[in-house]
């Protein structure tokens, strides 16, 4: 036997024991991860998202339910224009395409209910971590049933191949053509805002978070004991927590401010405290302080302006990504110093309209 002969009927062997449609959805899932998961938010990411969520897990679904190949029943002529092949027994390679589409928009609302079940918001992640559990179970189930079953009844590709049934890949009726294939484009659209939300760049999930705490008993930092009522020149120590939870790293910079306020309006104000730090993706910085106030007056407001990236000239509540702030009362000396309060600083985000700190 030649070498070229002995090659074909290993290939041949080989395919006969592999499901291959299965390996290449497999494959697929895992170039359409690695794509979606590196967020440069193209056209050619869009497309590969789409397959992603609206195909392999139906497809995964189908082969685990029809492990079977199509055979063809006594031919007879369609009893109706709507009939789309002759009459057969088991599911068409172009029946199984279709389902898997419409199993994969089913499982959309399914991802979501069963992760918000289990407290899991639904992000890229999560909805990758759904659509590999499908994918792989489904494959797992399909191969096992397919093995199960005589050479001769397994699906495969080759006898996809070979085109059971009528060669129409749509009704006679023009008016049904059209309406197939509008329908398909509507559900395509309706769904492309949920893709583009899953399968792009989490833009929505990018963010600053901080917040104002003080030093606890043990070391750690705690949300209480905040000063209500301070003396003019001591210090009181503070601890500011900001993190990163952007998908690039950047340098943060945290600016505190004590203000005389008037209802909205910032009437004077002096800095008592400014730091810096970069941080990675998902870093947090925790940051002790101290704070001395050198303006004396009730109801005052230090205020903390956090900034992603360059702090511009004026730091004002419009310019700064994130505003926290908390009310003390500054006494000359010998005052009612050190009462405390077991409340936590307010916090805002950044709002273009915000009141300006100026002073």
């Amino acid at each position: 036997m030649s070498a070229p002969e002995t090659a074909r009927r290993m290939v041949k062997s080989t395919l006969e024991l592999v499901p291959l449609d299965i390996v290449i959805v497999l494959a697929y899932v895992a170039f359409a991860t690695a794509a979606v998961g590196a967020g440069d938010g193209s056209i050619a990411q869009f497309l590969v998202g789409v397959g992603l969520v609206l195909f392999a897990p139906g497809y995964a679904v189908v082969a685990a339910l029809f492990p079977e190949r199509p055979r063809r029943r006594e031919a007879r002529p369609p009893t109706s224009v709507l009939a789309l092949t002759r009459p057969h027994d088991g599911v068409l390679i172009r029946e199984r395409l279709a389902l898997s589409f419409g199993v994969s928009v089913l499982s959309i609302p399914i991802f979501a209910v069963v992760l918000g079940a289990a407290g899991v918001p639904l992000t890229l992640e999560s909805t990758l971590w759904a659509v590999w559990t499908t994918v792989v179970l489904g494959a797992i189930v399909g191969t096992v049933r397919r093995f199960a079953l005589p050479e001769g009844r397994r699906f495969d590709l080759r006898s996809a191949a070979r085109r059971v049934g009528t060669p129409r890949p749509l009704a006679d009726d023009s008016a049904t053509t059209l309406l197939t294939v509008g329908l398909c484009c509507v559900v395509v659209l309706a769904l492309g805002a949920f893709t583009v939300a899953i399968a792009g760049p989490t833009q929505s999930m990018s963010y600053t978070s901080a917040s104002v705490l003080t030093p606890g008993s043990d070391g750690e930092p705690v949300a209480s004991g905040y000063p209500l009522n301070v003396s003019r020149g001591e210090s009181y120590p503070l601890v500011v927590r900001v993190t990163n939870n952007y998908e690039t790293a950047a340098d943060y910079t945290v600016v505190a401010r004590l203000q005389r306020v008037d209802g909205q309006t910032v009437r004077t104000g002096e800095e008592v405290w400014r730091g810096r730090q970069r941080l990675g993706v998902n870093e947090t910085w925790t940051r002790n302080h101290t704070v001395t106030p050198t303006m004396a007056g009730q109801d005052l407001r230090l205020t903390y302006f956090v900034y992603r990236g360059a702090v511009p000239e004026n730091v004002s509540t419009a310019t700064a990504d994130k505003v926290l702030y908390l009310r003390v009362d500054v006494f000359p000396g010998g005052g009612a110093a050190g009462t405390q309060s077991s409340g936590g600083p307010s916090a805002r985000p950044r709002s273009p309209g915000g009141g300006g700190a100026g002073g």
